[in-house]
């Protein structure tokens, strides 16, 4: 009889534990309390489009759902409703491809287009700034946001800094180098050497680009007389502006150009952005090619600017 109680007790024991299993809620998913932004913080310069990656999950179950809450500007705490503002900016109604061979085809895609200067993307969370950034001032801003997936709700207060830097008229990087090589040939070519690059931008000149080429004592080399040429099938310039004719005159290299929502140039070269050069050796007095090398000079305002690259190390002959 008592090993029958028990045998019950057992059995009773175990009809409830799986009625209180059964009863149990089964959680869906997960969220994770420690998403994050990169980069953090997002460099963005006043006029140009950046974005941010979309927001590290931490293993949270996708898809998630962003919803922004807040923008307050770093430096007062206080709210900054001008980056949810929407300005009128120049943009592209279409990707600009090689059949858009002249101005006024370049022209029919571009558009003015109202657009907020700052938008968190609803699925995926990523952080993208426009052209508009044009309106706000520079400073540091911080995005509280809203995270929710199938498990549930998350909130993240200052979920990345925003710093906007002062507007750039131009870029260009800051690798720029030149070989030397033998006279007439391909051939004796010396291990690359740091170009020294200035840019001067005068806002008030007409839209156009110069590139001067002098020695080491800041002698001009002559692009009319033939002393700075392009090499061969090698990436340029004139390769990425199309739109108007190389002017070569005795102190430089010349281009006009249009200005372009993302700025200028918009197409690339034979090697990308790389603009290759040759000086050849006859004009200089260590009879060997000079090769200056630079990349990615791009123009974001209307105006003159005038790029001087300087060979450190050769003298042109008199």
């Amino acid at each position: 009889m008592r090993k029958k109680n028990i045998a019950l007790c057992v059995y009773l024991c175990a009809i409830t534990a799986l009625l209180v299993y059964g009863c149990k809620k089964i959680e869906k998913g997960f969220i994770s309390d420690y998403m994050y932004y990169t980069p953090n913080p997002l460099i963005a310069t006043q006029g140009n489009v950046t974005t941010s990656n979309s927001l590290e999950l931490d293993g949270t179950t996708g898809p998630v759902h962003v919803k922004l809450l807040a923008v307050r500007n770093l430096t007062t705490g206080k709210n900054a409703p001008e980056l949810l503002k929407e300005y009128i900016i120049k943009q592209f109604n279409g990707q600009i491809t090689a059949a858009d061979s002249t101005i006024e085809l370049v022209n029919k895609k571009i558009i003015l287009k109202p657009a907020v200067a700052l938008s968190v993307g609803e699925i995926g969370g990523r952080i993208a700034l426009s052209q508009a950034t044009a309106n706000i001032d520079t400073g540091r801003y911080t995005i509280d946001v809203e995270v929710s997936n199938i498990n549930g709700i998350r909130t993240i207060n200052n979920a990345c800094t925003i710093l906007i830097t002062p507007k750039a008229n131009y870029a260009i990087s800051d690798s720029p180098f030149y070989t030397t090589s033998d006279l007439g040939a391909e051939t004796g070519f010396t291990s690359s050497v740091f170009l020294p690059i200035t840019v001067d931008y005068d806002k008030s000149g007409p839209n156009k680009i110069i590139f001067r080429f002098t020695d080491k004592n800041g002698a001009l080399f002559n692009p009319a007389q033939g002393q700075v040429i392009s090499r061969g099938d090698r990436g340029n310039f004139a390769q990425m502006n199309p739109y108007y004719p190389t002017v070569k005159t005795a102190t430089g290299l010349e281009w006009e150009f249009i200005e372009l929502p993302n700025g200028f140039p918009i197409k690339e070269g034979n090697n990308g952005t790389g603009n290759y050069y040759r000086i050849p050796g006859n004009f200089v007095v260590e009879n060997r090619n000079v090769n200056p090398v630079f990349f990615d000079f791009k123009v974001f305002a209307a105006g003159t600017f005038t790029v001087t690259i300087r060979i450190p190390t050769v003298t042109k002959k008199p």
